[in-house]
């Protein structure tokens, strides 16, 4: 009897706990830290007023706090804008309040890049073993910015393969004033003039239904606009950038690839594929709002959107000595490239309608490029070929039509 009594005690005690448990009201979401903007030097103090604020993409970000702070404009280029701009490398290691942490793929550091792992920060704290206290805005996709607890840049590099860490340092970056002649503005001033669009209704990815070739759908970014790709797959090079509520006619369905499912559109003149979670079936209504700097002002209203589409030149097509044509049975084509860069060669690839690439290197291997394949590949090839001089004899496969 005492034995059963024990144990049954036991028992209550551990439901008990449980239910404590179970009652216990979940932790509120974990705040930015409050931090001494005193203590830091005149890039951080910079930054600091605009935790908590939408300021959208990380390196435009960090950007404009350099210029408002130091009066030094950083470049467009992921590795050149800052040695450019007068910053100097620095180890990791030795990386302190007021430098910028850039990850980035050293093959793929022009103004258009976009993969997974592409990150922008402001170191504010060094807590030592590569782990830092930093500021950086957009970490999880929302555009806000945040003081980073125990930031491991290197933990984000294992993670996202072909990319690395660098550390990058600007002269009186964590200096309590500022450069003779430069008047550092606070972050937290509003821009002189901002619009926001967005568009009402859940995406075609939320639904499940995928849109049927010729379906009209309405871009629906995350306020900004949403980059039009060569291929299906964040791997594929930018055509443009389609603003929220621009209509498209959808012309295939394609693939899933890093996470979106794909199709591809045809608007304003441009064609090519756009991730599926952000485009809504049909004519949605559109919803604009004007801030100014002196007032804010809101203008709510139903209005068709102007199609104003950016779209960076295109990077220079290669060409083969002939057009390839390829076997019914091997689907194979022998071909000519007439020398270029390794891009060009893609592109050529890509005009042709080839799923891939063959072709030797310098040391009689033969190499693959799969066309639209992940990006440490075609970032391997890259590196492998730097580029052609001359008439390369190269085989293509598979027809992609």
């Amino acid at each position: 009897m005492m034995r059963w009594t024990l144990h049954s005690l036991a028992g209550l005690l551990v439901l008990a706990a449980l239910s404590l448990t179970l009652m216990r009201p979940a932790p509120a979401e974990a705040a930015d830290p409050v931090v001494n903007p005193a203590s830091y030097g005149v890039v951080v103090r910079t930054a600091l007023p605009a935790v908590g604020q939408y300021r959208g993409e990380c390196f435009p970000w960090v950007k404009t706090i350099v210029a408002a702070a130091l009066g030094r404009t950083i470049g467009t280029d992921y590795n050149l804008g800052y040695l450019s701009a007068g910053a100097v490398e620095v180890p990791l290691a030795t990386a302190r309040d007021g430098d910028v942490i850039q990850i980035a793929n050293p093959a793929i550091t022009i103004p258009t890049a976009d993969y997974p792992g592409l990150h922008t920060a402001i170191i504010m704290d060094n807590l030592g073993n590569g782990v830092f206290r930093a500021i950086d805005a957009n970490e999880n996709y929302d555009g806000i910015v945040h003081v980073r607890e125990n930031y491991k840049p290197a933990e984000l590099v294992a993670r996202n393969p072909g990319v690395v860490v660098r550390a990058y340092r600007f002269e009186g970056a964590n200096s309590l004033t500022a450069p003779a002649g430069v008047t550092p503005v606070a972050s937290s001033a509003p821009p002189a003039a901002t619009t926001t669009t967005t568009v009402a209704g859940p995406t075609i990815a939320t639904t499940g239904v995928m849109p049927a070739p010729g379906a009209t759908v309405t871009i629906a970014a995350d306020g900004d606009c949403l980059r039009m790709r060569s291929v299906a797959g964040l791997s594929g090079s930018v055509l443009g950038c389609l603003p929220t509520g621009v209509a498209a006619t959808v012309t295939q369905v394609g693939p899933t690839a890093d996470g979106y499912k794909w199709v591809q559109v045809s608007s304003s003149g441009l064609n090519g594929w756009v991730a599926a979670n952000y485009i809504v079936a049909g004519n949605a209504a559109v919803t604009q709002t004007t801030t100014a700097a002196s007032s804010t002002t809101a203008a709510s209203s139903s209005v068709p959107a102007t199609p104003v589409v950016t779209a960076p030149p295109p990077p220079p097509r290669g060409t083969f000595a002939s057009a390839p044509t390829f076997g019914k049975d091997s689907r194979q084509a022998s071909a000519v490239f007439l020398g270029g860069s390794p891009d060009q060669l893609i592109g050529a690839a890509t005009d042709a309608k080839a799923s891939g690439v063959w072709l030797q290197d310098s040391k009689g291997g033969f190499q693959l490029l799969i066309i639209g394949g992940p990006t440490f590949m075609l970032d391997a090839f890259r590196s492998t070929f730097s580029g052609f001089s001359g008439p390369t004899a190269v085989t293509l496969i598979g027809s992609a039509t």
